[in-house]
């Protein structure tokens, strides 16, 4: 999977149309010079007057594409590469599992209700069983130990879970 991924992202940033414009033009122009001097010793060998036409004629038209290739540099700058919509919408599902990981990541460790219970965002049912366990330490009180496990396994199901396998297992209370 990450090797799956690193070649998505390597196909990605390798993919940039003005680029591949810009190694295109280097190429053409490259070829057109090689061509022109090709033509250029044909036409300097030859005694054949229509070869030696044809010779400059290819040199002509080399001298073209070098100037067409230097035109493309030109106003290449003023091109602006468009990402494709499927490449944003990638990026932007590439955020998300990003931020569901971290957040996954941070409550399975713990981290997450550390920090949780650092600003203060205590779930509701946690404030009410941890007022029921003082009324249940309070003598003053009437609440008791068995109402505290009673309010526990309705709030908890895995609670629940593990006290009825307590008890199974010959631990009554």
């Amino acid at each position: 999977m990450k090797i799956a991924l690193a070649g998505l992202l390597l196909l990605l940033a390798a993919c940039s149309p003005s680029r591949q414009i810009a190694e295109a033009a280097n190429s053409s122009q490259t070829e057109a010079v090689a061509i022109r001097a090709a033509a250029l010793k044909i036409e300097a060998l030859s005694a054949n007057p229509t070869v030696k036409a044809h010779a400059i004629e290819i040199v002509s038209r080399a001298d073209t594409i070098v100037q067409n290739a230097a035109t493309i540099h030109t106003v290449l700058p003023g091109v602006e590469d468009q990402v494709p919509w499927w490449a944003a919408l990638l990026k932007w599902l590439a955020g998300a599992v990003v931020v569901v990981g971290v957040a996954v990541i941070l409550f399975q460790t713990g981290i997450g209700a550390a920090i949780r219970a650092a600003i203060g965002w205590i779930p509701r049912r946690k404030v009410q069983e941890a007022n029921l366990a003082a009324a249940a330490l309070d003598p003053a009180r009437s609440e008791t130990v068995r109402e505290l496990i009673a309010a526990r396994r309705a709030s908890d199901p895995l609670f629940d879970a593990a006290w009825r396998k307590e008890q199974d297992h010959g631990n009554p209370a």
